[in-house]
């Protein structure tokens, strides 16, 4: 890079950050979002944040739906490196500055492959811009879902690394884009690359780079992707009904958003007359008219046009989803975990920036035109800010992670269970307070509990996101936990509610007295004290998931159902006392996470080897 070069990419990032100062220049802001930030992304970081300011990694998530694993959750991002922002920062003030600086990293990486691709500079940086600041990565900031932004910023990167990087250099791309919190679009990117290179003339070295790639992204991402694959097929997305599947799946008449973003309206003035989310799903791929423009002139040339048409047509396809012609695809291996056809319009959007990119390249081909092209840049960042101003809204962040000291001083670090009233918009807020919620919100949560909340309620009380029991004095919510309810109205409290370990009788009552839990993490429970007679098990009102274990006396003990969703271990006959350990980590946590350190050592030898002087 050159230093006309720098001096580019410096514009460039004092545009973004000028663009978004209203809300990183005011401390105790945020974007305004009508989202998940706050509902669960504030919430996973909290969690994750918590436990590395104590020196430890958190596999486990105690404080929503009955206790759901963390670590496996990518949206957790606990292995991406930009985590470490909620470390050194508050989490609000984390999460902002996550959103800005992928913004910046979008930015660079489609600036750097526009040059790699020898587009004059003004070409590249119009075409960054136009990627950066385009409505279907602004939108991901105001729909609150930074994992998708994050995941995006990463698809120059990759295509960067693919082109001229080699496989080693994708291979780690790949890994911390899967790292970064949504593997969705690092799928749907993969597939892009898979259809441009099948029209090159070389794609038989380019399928092989990619696959290259592809596999040693996979060893240097185990430690996340291997639990996570198992969090998928036991979690409530295993499973999930066909209309769930479908949603999202653009109308014909929608693809007029790509042309035209506010043909419809938007929720901003109120003009959209659909779901709000379905707005940020569905327009995104307008990158503006002077970029469309070039990309009709892209168009022209027969030799660029076919990889990116090619695209724009699969990514129309695939994005109609039940409304298009491959709608059976939803229900096949694979596709019916991504969910939400419309973010397979990134095809189209791709399709139509490297069609841009055609079109930059035929401008610069003679010196009239050349001149022309230098203004294109100011023509892009007008166009794109003047629309993204009203979606970059800031917001004060207290109204939704101001504290209540009566609640956390009742109801914080019990080892008991509370419930919120469905109503409350933020059940995960629990595990800001450290109060273990029976009821939440989760992506990837075990399919158990929704078994769990249909006995409770006495009909279906989740959906593939959402467990929202209201009967908390049920039977089933007795034997979870549950000894308080949440609501507007303050905070309830019942007699009768069992403890998080009981013992049990040959019938599956509970016995007294109550042995003693001792719980210092979330990984890890101790319970001892004597055994009263007729006591044949012990329950644990914890989620039942592959990775917990318990030790008996010292020695292993199996761990068997209990009830829909928890588990017990069986007491030796004649036991007088017990002391019973009870630890959670990930699946083969030990090897998984090994084969990432050997694999990211093994690439960081390479490069410094690559890097030595002949």
């Amino acid at each position: 890079m050159t230093r006309r070069d720098l001096v580019v990419v410096g514009a460039l990032g004092a545009a973004v950050l000028a663009l978004t100062a209203p809300v990183w220049a005011h401390s105790g802001r945020a974007f305004f979002n009508h989202g998940d930030l706050y509902a669960y992304h504030w919430p996973l970081r909290h969690h994750t944040a918590a436990a590395l300011i104590e020196g430890r990694l958190p596999f486990w998530n105690p404080y929503v739906m009955l206790g759901v694993p963390h670590a496996a959750n990518p949206q957790a991002a606990l292995f991406y490196p930009a985590s470490i922002l909620g470390f050194l920062l508050p989490v609000v003030t984390a999460l902002v500055w996550d959103q800005i600086l992928h913004l910046l990293w979008a930015a660079l990486g489609a600036f750097l492959l526009a040059r790699s691709a020898r587009l004059p500079r003004a070409g590249a940086a119009a075409l960054a811009i136009s990627y950066a600041l385009s409505p279907f990565l602004i939108y991901r900031v105001t729909a609150g879902i930074p994992t998708l932004l994050a995941a995006l910023s990463w698809a120059p990167w990759a295509w960067l690394a693919w082109l001229g990087g080699g496989a080693p250099l994708l291979a780690a791309v790949f890994a911390l884009q899967f790292f970064s919190g949504h593997p969705q679009f690092l799928v749907i990117n993969a597939v892009a690359m898979g259809l441009w290179a099948s029209v090159r003339p070389a794609r038989f070295a380019l399928w092989t780079r990619l696959a290259a790639g592809a596999g040693g992204a996979l060893a240097l991402a185990a430690v996340q992707w291997l639990p996570t694959l198992e969090l998928l097929r036991g979690s409530s997305r295993s499973d999930w009904p066909a209309q769930f599947r479908a949603a999202y799946s653009l109308r014909l008449q929608d693809l007029l958003l790509w042309l035209s973003p506010g043909a419809f309206g938007t929720p901003l003035n109120g003009g959209w007359d659909d779901a709000v989310s379905v707005f940020y799903e569905s327009g995104g791929v307008w990158l503006g008219c002077a970029i469309l423009a070039l990309a009709a002139g892209g168009l022209l040339h027969r030799r660029a046009r076919l990889g990116p048409v090619l695209l724009i047509v699969m990514g129309a396809v695939l994005a109609l989803g039940a409304n298009g012609p491959l709608s059976p695809l939803l229900s096949a291996p694979g596709f019916s975990y991504l969910r939400t056809p419309s973010r397979w319009s990134f095809l189209a959007l791709w399709g139509l920036w490297l069609l841009a990119g055609a079109g930059a390249r035929a401008l610069s081909s003679s010196p009239r035109t050349a001149r022309a092209l230098t203004i294109v840049p100011l023509v892009v960042l007008a166009e794109l800010v003047a629309w993204d101003w009203g979606f970059l809204k800031p917001a004060s962040a207290g109204a939704f992670t101001k504290a209540s000291p009566a609640v956390a001083e009742r109801l914080a670090g019990r080892a008991s269970r509370m419930l919120t009233a469905p109503e409350l918009a933020n059940p995960n807020k629990a595990t800001v307070y450290r109060m273990r919620n029976a009821n939440g919100y989760d992506a990837f949560y075990p399919a158990s509990a929704a078994l769990w909340a249909a006995e409770a309620e006495g009909r279906a009380a989740a959906d593939p996101s959402w467990v929202l029991v209201s009967r908390w004095k049920s039977d089933a919510a007795a034997r979870a936990g549950v000894s308080a309810r949440l609501s507007r109205e303050g905070i309830e409290e019942r007699s009768g509610a069992w403890p998080l370990a009981s013992f049990l009788d040959a019938k599956g009552g509970r016995l007294t007295p109550d042995p003693l839990l001792e719980i210092d993490r979330p990984e890890r429970w101790r319970i001892t004290g004597p055994i009263p007679k007729g006591a044949v098990a012990i329950s644990l009102a914890e989620t039942r998931w592959p990775g917990w274990r318990a030790a008996l006396d010292g020695r292993a003990a199996p761990l068997s159902s209990w009830g829909p969703a928890f588990q017990s271990v069986a007491l030796a006959p004649d036991a007088a006392a017990v002391d019973l350990r009870f630890e959670f980590t990930p699946s083969r946590w030990f090897w998984w996470a090994a084969l990432s350190a050997a694999a990211w050592a093994l690439w960081f030898a390479a490069l410094a080897r690559r890097a030595e002087p002949s």
